[in-house]
C-alpha cells in the first residue's frame, strides 16, 4: 500500500529527559524504589514530554465504537444491538469509563466509525460511520482500501479536532483510546495471529463470555480469514484492512497522529 501520513515517523521518547528523570528520583528524601511502579511512571513521562517535570492535567479520553460483519458467524454470546446501547451509556455517562473521565476532568467523547445501528446525534458524540459494520471476514475483507484510509483518518481527526479543557490551542497532556464494539475481540484476535505468526486457538479467549461451542466458532472463523487472506498479511495495513475493525483502525490512526 502506499506510504502515507500514517507511515510517517512518531515522535521517539527522550533519552535524555528520562535519564535525568532517574536521576532526579535518586535525589529524593525517599528510599529509591518506594513508589514502586509510579516512579517507572513518572519517568516515562518525563521522557514522553521531554520535561524534567511532566504535567498530566490536560487528558484527552475517546471511545470508538464498530460492529462487526464476522458476527455472523455467531462468535458473540451477545447481538450487535449492544454495541449501540453502549455507545448510548458512554454518551449518557453511565458507564465506567465516563465516571473515570468526569473524575480526571478529562476531555471524553465516543466516535462511531461504523455501527450497525443508526445513532442519533448527541453532545459527546462524534457521529461519523464509515458504514453499517464491515464485511465478514471469512468471506471478503473486513474493509475495502478506501473504507481502511477513511477509518485511519478519522482517527487522525478526532486528535487534529480536540479540544481539551475548552481550549482549541491546548494539546492534550495525555491521550487516552479505547474501543468498543460486539465481535471485536475476534477481529482483535485474528490480528494478533496475523501479526504474531500465531495460530488461532493461541490468541482467542472467551471475549464477553462464550461457551466452549462459541469458542471454537470464533477460532474456525478466524483459521477461515487467516487462509482466505493469506496473501495479504505480510503488509500490516493490509492485514489491517482484512482483518480489523473500523473502530480498531480509527483508533491505530489517533494514536499514530497523538505520537507525531
Amino acid at each position: 500500500m502506499t506510504s502515507s501520513w500514517y507511515s510517517q515517523p512518531c515522535a521517539e521518547p527522550s533519552a535524555e529527559a528520562r535519564q535525568s528523570a532517574i536521576a532526579h528520583q535518586l535525589e529524593l528524601t525517599k528510599p529509591p524504589g518506594s513508589l514502586g511502579r509510579l516512579e517507572n511512571i513518572a519517568t516515562e513521562f518525563a521522557a514522553w514530554q521531554n520535561d524534567l517535570f511532566p504535567v498530566c492535567e490536560r487528558i484527552l479520553i475517546r471511545v470508538f465504537a464498530g460492529d462487526h460483519g464476522v458476527c455472523n458467524q455467531q462468535v458473540s454470546a451477545f447481538p450487535q444491538a449492544v454495541t449501540a446501547q453502549m455507545v448510548n451509556n458512554f454518551v449518557a455517562g453511565g458507564a465506567a469509563i465516563s465516571v473515570l473521565a468526569r473524575e480526571l476532568n478529562a476531555d471524553f467523547a465516543a466516535v462511531n466509525t461504523g455501527l450497525v445501528e443508526v445513532i442519533k446525534d448527541a453532545p459527546g458524540l462524534v457521529n461519523q460511520p464509515i458504514a453499517l459494520g464491515t464485511a465478514d471476514f471469512t468471506d471478503a475483507a473486513a474493509m475495502s482500501t478506501g473504507e481502511l484510509n477513511e477509518a485511519l483518518i478519522l482517527g487522525r481527526e478526532v486528535i487534529n479536532g480536540a479540544t481539551v479543557n475548552c481550549k482549541a490551542d491546548d494539546k492534550p497532556h495525555l491521550f487516552i483510546g479505547g474501543e468498543m464494539g460486539i465481535g471485536n475481540t475476534t477481529s482483535a484476535s485474528a490480528l494478533y495471529s496475523a501479526y504474531l505468526g500465531l495460530n488461532a486457538a493461541q490468541t482467542v479467549g472467551p471475549g464477553t463470555g462464550v461457551d466452549a461451542e462459541g469458542l471454537q466458532r470464533k477460532i474456525t472463523a478466524i483459521e477461515q480469514a487467516l487462509d482466505r487472506h493469506q496473501a495479504k498479511l505480510t503488509d500490516p495495513v493490509e492485514a489491517l484492512a482484512a482483518l480489523g475493525g473500523f473502530e480498531i483502525v480509527a483508533l491505530v490512526g489517533a494514536y499514530i497522529r497523538s505520537a507525531q
